[in-house]
């Protein structure tokens, strides 16, 4: 479901992006678009706490989804002069009910699927939604070459449906069914949107350290192939298609790795991707370079994996709404503000100052959070 989901939407929301940006000619309005479903979700992270902790997660997926399908296909009645400004509003309302499905649907695996089996599950879910990212967003050129802009959302609403029949077929978690009947008898569940647990923040100060890398990231795949490699505008399509490359290998490879994640401390991979990313900047080589970076980007994206499932491994029944809803908003904001800040630093200072900043950045976070290891040992045995 999660990849149906997202291929769908990647799928329209890179054509609406690009729409907009041959329109208006910025290249800033276009980002925006590309970027405007996360808006919801940290605008209402309130509401999206309460629902998660009140309602039965599975039925929020399927409300949310069929919620999609109907904002989708409301767009394909809309006229054409009137088209690409309706079907980007609808797809920022839209954004609350994927984060809705994201989130939700955390829950639901963490109710139904076994403990020894949750870090895998977790795994292929990420690996289902990176997939459908990557594939929508890769058929969004050869699509719109052959579908108008009312092609493509009858394209997306038809996959949404798909996802809402998918939906349909989610298991109830029985242990949040007797959380819902607690809370339906009087007993009312704390839905303030707070993490005491200081292993789960020591967690998730590591998960916003991933999410400054991939601002890092959005900013780098066009810096280090103009201004370190010095090439042009052919060499950072090669250097985007490889590190989406690199990002779905590193999907791949963490889930084989699962049983090896927990050997290494912690800290560890947080700090394995900083030489190769060092190392690619400091080469300055072309091939070099591109390989270096894939790496980093390989052990980047097995970090959010580890980091992500220790997470949601962490979280007890009561502190997993607010864990999946700091999950969906933390990440796009510690996206933008790394945006912001390496995207100065790269043209105040230029690219390789930028990496040493992150490097260094990493190193700090990192040795602040080193007892994590330590505590999450401790939980594991106390419970």
């Amino acid at each position: 479901m999660l990849f149906v989901n997202a291929c769908g939407s990647f799928l329209l929301l890179v054509s609406l992006s690009t729409h907009v940006g041959s329109i208006t000619g910025s290249g800033l309005f276009a980002g925006a678009v590309l970027s405007a479903p996360w808006l919801p979700a940290l605008l209402l992270a309130g509401p999206l706490n309460r629902l998660l902790s009140r309602r039965a997660p599975e039925r929020l997926v399927r409300v949310a989804e069929a919620a999609s399908l109907v904002l989708t296909a409301a767009a394909l009645v809309v006229p054409g002069h009137a088209l690409l400004a309706v079907a980007t509003v609808l797809v920022l309302a839209r954004g609350y009910g994927e984060a809705v499905t994201r989130s939700a649907t955390s829950v639901v695996l963490r109710g139904t699927v076994a403990p020894e089996r949750l870090e895998r599950a977790n795994t292929f879910a990420e690996i289902g939604k990176l997939t459908g990212v990557s594939l929508g967003a890769a058929l969004a050129g050869p699509a719109a070459a052959v579908l108008p802009l009312r092609g493509l959302i009858a394209v997306n609403a038809a996959m949404l449906a798909l996802s809402v029949l998918l939906a349909w077929a989610l298991p109830s978690p029985p242990e949040r069914a007797s959380v819902s009947d607690q809370a339906s008898g009087g007993t009312p569940a704390d839905t303030h949107l707070r993490v005491d647990n200081p292993v789960l923040r020591r967690l998730f100060a590591r998960f916003l350290l991933v999410a400054f890398w991939q601002g890092f990231h959005t900013v780098a795949v066009t810096v280090i192939p103009l201004h370190v490699l010095g090439g042009g505008t052919r060499l950072v399509g090669v250097f985007v298609a490889i590190s989406s490359v690199a990002v779905f290998a590193g999907s791949l490879a963490a889930l084989p790795a699962q049983r090896y994640l927990g050997r290494l401390p912690s800290a560890a991979w947080a700090l394995l991707p900083m030489p190769p990313l060092l190392a690619a900047v400091l080469v300055g080589r072309t091939a070099a370079t591109i390989v270096l970076y894939a790496l980093f980007l390989v052990l980047f994206e097995v970090a959010y994996v580890h980091y992500n499932n220790r997470l949601l491994a962490v979280a007890s029944a009561e502190e997993l709404p607010s864990v999946v809803t700091l999950r969906a908003t933390l990440l796009p904001s510690g996206v933008a503000v790394s945006i912001l800040v390496t995207g100065v630093l790269c043209d105040l200072a230029g690219p390789l100052p930028t990496v040493f900043v992150v490097a260094v950045i990493t190193l700090l976070v990192t040795a602040a959070t080193s007892a994590t290891r330590q505590v999450w040992r401790g939980s594991l045995r106390d419970a």
